[in-house]
């Protein structure tokens, strides 16, 4: 029977091959997550990209299957610079409910410097990302820096679909503010 890196390794390398399968595989039993995230640290760049898509499919759907790893994710997976890992890292790292204020700290740092990876993607990614963690109460500062970054991007960001998320994001603060006033 393969194993889920055997599913990820599988298909053309220009797709995200058995990912859908593999998260339904965790999701039906969570105790193989572990494998799943030693796939996010292969040498492979295309079993990397579909571990990390099949562990945000996972975290869609239970975001506590999540809790256990969130210092590895917030350390190791992080720190990879590979640009589909960071797009998941800002999908994932909001969906993680129980960060301590420290380490709700750390992933805003950590994101920001996001902003200046090469990927209009992840620049997008980690746009909405730090708008979706500075959310939390007590972290008005965060979200105030965090609007001043949006407006930012939505007038002057290097490509249209940074400026469309930026306007999004707009949208959602404005979103946040009405709630926060009411």
């Amino acid at each position: 029977m393969p194993t889920l890196l055997d599913k990820l390794a599988e298909g053309d390398l220009r797709t995200l091959g058995r990912s859908a399968e593999v998260a339904a595989d965790v999701l039906a039993r969570p105790e193989l997550i572990d494998e799943l995230f030693d796939g996010i640290a292969v040498d492979d760049a295309a079993v990397r990209a579909r571990a990390i898509d099949a562990l945000e499919r996972v975290a869609a759907r239970q975001p506590e299957l999540l809790q256990p790893y969130k210092r590895e994710l917030l350390t190791r997976v992080a720190l990879i610079e590979h640009w589909t890992v960071r797009e998941h890292v800002c999908q994932l790292l909001p969906r993680l409910g129980k960060l301590t204020a420290r380490e709700r700290r750390a992933a805003l740092r950590l994101v920001r410097g996001y902003l200046q990876d090469k990927s209009s993607i992840v620049k997008a990614c980690a746009l909405e990302c730090l708008v979706r963690l500075s959310a939390a109460p007590g972290f008005a500062a965060q979200r105030a820096q965090a609007a001043i970054l949006v407006d930012h991007c939505a007038a002057r960001g290097n490509t249209a679909a940074l400026r469309a998320r930026a306007r999004r994001m707009q949208r959602h603060l404005a979103k946040l503010a009405r709630g926060a006033s009411a």
